[in-house]
């Protein structure tokens, strides 16, 4: 497969992705016209994910603050693990996203994609977090 092709699967695949990502009416991009446009509609949508990832993410630190062995054992409480664990899939997310659009790094359309890989993986992550909140 040749790049401009790769490219062209990649592009098509990422906007699949968006829509089955999240749980929407339609496709939350539906009425870009061109390219500058579905970067725009997509950084906005990565800006709101973002925002939900991080009170899910505040809310559980605060739900596990201080939870668990005592520290004079050496263990961690919750929360430490779970900042931890936020910090490694952050790193996680993005060295995923840099591996899935590689081939696309060239192109025009590199910034639409790559958003729409992280945007995908951010929805992943707000609704993995969400169940830890709604199952206490």
């Amino acid at each position: 497969m040749n790049r401009k092709s790769a490219a062209t699967f990649i592009f098509a695949g990422a906007f699949a992705g968006i829509a089955h990502a999240a749980p929407m009416k339609e496709n939350i991009c539906s009425s870009a016209t061109n390219e500058v446009e579905m970067y725009q509609c997509l950084k906005r949508q990565l800006k709101k994910a973002d925002t939900s990832l991080n009170q899910s993410y505040k809310v559980l630190v605060a739900r596990y603050k201080d939870n668990g062995a005592p520290q004079a054992q050496g263990a961690k409480s919750q929360d430490g693990y779970l900042k931890e664990a936020q910090i490694a899939w952050i790193k996680f997310r993005d060295e995923s996203c840099d591996f899935e659009t590689y081939e696309s790094i060239t192109g025009s359309g590199f910034g639409t994609i790559y958003t729409a890989c992280l945007l995908e993986k951010t929805q992943e992550r707000v609704k993995y977090l969400q169940w830890y909140i709604e199952h206490p």
